[in-house]
């Protein structure tokens, strides 16, 4: 299992140096807060177009290298080359234009769009990574291998935090990297990405997939399919993601701008002012970087701990079917006896968890308009790794546990044409087709990707896997575009443009942040609004509950 979420670990790294830098970044370019925000609505944009047009080709693919894997290396390539362009943008740019306000617009210009190409990119190789997790697991193994996957991603974001919170530029030297800590991190995320996505595509062996008739379908079917399946979706996957939807309108602010978040409350509140004299230049965005990636270390390691932790505290949600308590040791004494009995009743179930990290969210997040120091900032950011452990981890855990149990359906023709929705696998290209089919007894004659370790285990087709993540996907990126509205409404009324009223002898980083003491702070505004949403993610986690 670690070897098949390995490629998290480079995905969160490339995820992280992008949400640390990506916002302090476009500040330094000349964008203002509110044109910022609008910027980032290519993060949703391209989830909701990639990821489930991806999947869904992915699931169709019968490529002799597996389903997935071809998906995953293109993507990390691409993504790999837009890391590197974005830090690079303003050199780029000098090489044909020459200095001047044309210079600096077009250099704004080319960083939206690596933005774009890399957000569209990266969500190629997600949508890859979390099928291949479907695919290959049983129902029985479905939520370890999702709460393996949100170990490996909360180790990726350790990672990069840890990492940007050395100052690069003093440690390596200039020409390993470049000359800021910007471009280093890039330089960084790209080798991570490719190194970790290569690992998973050379250790996991995928079954390759028998060409079927419904296999020429257009995009425009796949689309169709896609916008069938959304409409008609089985009640507990519904209800599944509607509390991912109002979770992420919750979270989105805090990922996107948490790091500036510290680094702007450090600077209003904590910041020595110059020497008399003084300009104060100085890496205004390395350091807001280094500040923030602290407080996202500690977050990170939160996040990795309780990612270890909690899947031994919380059932499993096969448990329920067992109907019987562990019997405690004999030695122990009968009050002991009774506290584990009812200890173990207490245990809550992934989708209780997934309501409480809801609201644990939600408490923390609803303090962030009235943070004034660094220590409180960093410690409101660490606090939200528990909660953020458990998003990570329910719903993909809940929703790989729904796919296989609804896998089984009409029988397939083994020798004839393909029942659509089922999938013909082989374990290789080179094995003689007519060994190539397996069957499992007791299944109705359903052909199903075979788990030999688990002759009993329910196994899954798998050949839905892309299509219901893709579906989790749209319900995952629609609430960023609500966010992203929200954000600009709040910076358009709180932060309308840059300090323009900074004198020529202020250094410049007083132009891009705001540094006036007694001003609302809009980045703790949009995370306040945030909780109230969580709140509803939690309402809806309950109704999911009653589902069962």
């Amino acid at each position: 299992m670690v070897l098949l979420t390995f490629c998290l670990i480079g995905l969160q790294f490339t995820w992280g140096t992008e949400m640390t830098y990506g916002t302090p970044y476009l500040l330094q370019l000349g964008l203002t807060k509110s044109r910022t925000s609008l910027v980032w609505i290519a993060g949703p944009l391209s989830g909701l177009i990639m990821q489930p047009v991806v999947g869904a080709y992915a699931d169709r693919s019968t490529s002799r290298y597996g389903r997935r894997r071809p998906f995953m290396i293109v993507g990390a390539a691409i993504t790999g080359v837009g890391l590197l362009l974005l830090g690079w943008t303003s050199e780029v740019v000098g090489l044909f234009v020459p200095d001047g306000e044309t210079k600096k617009d077009a250099t704004i210009v080319l960083a939206v769009l690596c933005i774009y190409a890399l957000d569209f990119s990266v969500n190629a190789v997600q949508a890859c990574c979390r099928s291949l997790i479907v695919d290959t697991l049983p129902v029985s193994q479905q939520q370890a291998g999702s709460a393996w996957a949100s170990r490996l991603t909360a180790a990726g974001h350790l990672a990069g935090y840890f990492i940007g919170t050395f100052d690069l530029v003093n440690i390596f030297p200039g020409w390993l990297g470049g000359d800021t800590q910007f471009k280093k991190m890039t330089v960084i995320s790209a080798l991570a990405l490719w190194t970790t996505t290569g690992v998973t595509s050379w250790a996991v062996t995928e079954r390759v997939r028998l060409a079927a008739e419904e296999d020429r379908a257009s995009i425009k079917d796949v689309l169709s399919n896609l916008w069938h399946r959304t409409l008609n979706l089985p009640p507990r996957i519904q209800c599944i993601c509607w509390v991912q939807f109002w979770n992420w309108v919750g979270w989105f602010p805090f990922l996107f701008y948490s790091s500036t978040f510290v680094g702007e409350i450090y600077y209003r509140y904590e910041h020595p002012p110059a020497e008399p004299g003084s300009k104060d230049e100085h890496d205004a965005l390395g350091n807001i970087g280094r500040l923030g990636s602290m407080a996202l270390v500690i977050f990170s390691l939160i996040t990795f701990g309780s990612s270890v932790l909690l899947p031994y505290i919380i059932r499993s949600p096969e448990a329920p079917q067992e109907k019987f308590t562990p019997r405690p040791p004999a030695s122990l004494a009968k009050a002991a006896q009774t506290i584990l009995v009812k200890a173990y009743k207490l245990q809550p179930d992934l989708t209780s968890a997934w309501m409480y990290s809801n609201l644990l969210f939600a408490v923390i997040t609803i303090y962030a308009p009235f943070v004034r120091s660094l220590a409180a900032a960093t410690a409101l950011v660490a606090a939200c790794g528990v909660p953020w452990a458990v998003s990570c981890w329910a719903p993909f855990g809940l929703l790989g546990i729904e796919i296989n149990k609804n896998s089984e359906g009409p029988r397939a023709n083994v020798h004839g044409s393909n029942v659509p929705g089922y999938t013909a696998v082989r374990g290789t290209a080179d094995e003689d087709e007519d060994d190539d089919i397996e069957m499992e007894e007791g299944q109705g004659g359903v052909l199903r990707i075979n788990h030999p370790d688990e002759s009993n285990a329910h196994s899954s087709t798998g050949e839905l896997a892309g299509i219901y993540l893709g579906v989790l996907n749209v319900y995952t990126t629609l609430p960023q575009f609500v966010g992203t509205f929200i954000s600009w409404i709040v910076f358009s009324f709180l932060e309308p443009g840059r300090n323009d009223h900074v004198a020529d002898e202020d250094p410049d980083h007083h132009r891009w942040l705001n540094l006036k003491k007694n001003a609302p702070n809009a980045i703790a505004i949009c995370m306040f609004i945030g909780a109230l949403c969580s709140v509803v993610a939690a309402g809806m986690a309950r109704r999911l509950k009653r589902l069962e």
